[in-house]
């Protein structure tokens, strides 16, 4: 289970390679994973990423790995109106 402050982490790791995928928004939000709560990142994309994006992001933290959850979601681009 991933805590909120290493969701942020993971965002703040990853957004570059989030970005260079396609996606246009990142978030952190609670999900469910394995029937269990937990915090992941959330990339948001407008059309389905080009190849295979990994279920977890990996964090370095006092010296130990950890897994925070990866969810994709597809949806447009937000406008003003």
């Amino acid at each position: 289970m991933a805590t909120e402050a290493e969701a942020h982490r993971a965002r703040e790791q990853h957004s570059d390679y989030l970005k260079d995928s396609g996606a246009h928004a990142i978030a952190v939000d609670k999900i469910q994973r394995g029937g269990e709560d937990t915090f992941g990142v959330i990339a948001f994309y407008e059309k389905e990423p080009p190849g295979p994006l990994p279920d977890s992001l990996e964090i370095e933290q006092d010296g130990k790995s950890q897994s925070v959850p990866l969810v994709t979601m597809i949806t447009p681009r937000a406008t003003l109106e």
